[in-house]
């Protein structure tokens, strides 16, 4: 999911940056300022959004199982199968 986010984030900084850098002229005008702060805006959540997720790339899950099995126990079920794939419990 991290994954499927960061490379979303990627895109909306491509797309973002790409229509900000193409509207970019000098002007004065209020409703201009407003919507190129709002693409910045976008840029800038972006940008928070890649940093957040970058060390998923990177980082891999390391899944670890442990096994609880007590012998002693007078109340367990006892699995001959099982038993015998793991006779050094016994």
């Amino acid at each position: 999911m991290k994954r499927a986010i960061l490379i979303l984030s990627m895109g909306v900084f491509g797309f973002a940056g790409y229509y900000f850098a193409s509207n970019i002229e000098y002007s004065t005008d209020l409703n201009y300022i407003i919507y190129m702060s709002i693409w910045m805006v976008l840029i800038l959540i972006s940008i928070v959004g890649i940093i957040s997720n970058f060390p998923a790339i990177k980082s891999s899950k390391k899944h670890v199982r442990n096994l609880m099995y007590n012998s002693y126990s007078e109340r367990r079920i006892r699995n001959k199968e099982f038993d015998s794939h793991f006779q050094i419990f016994n």
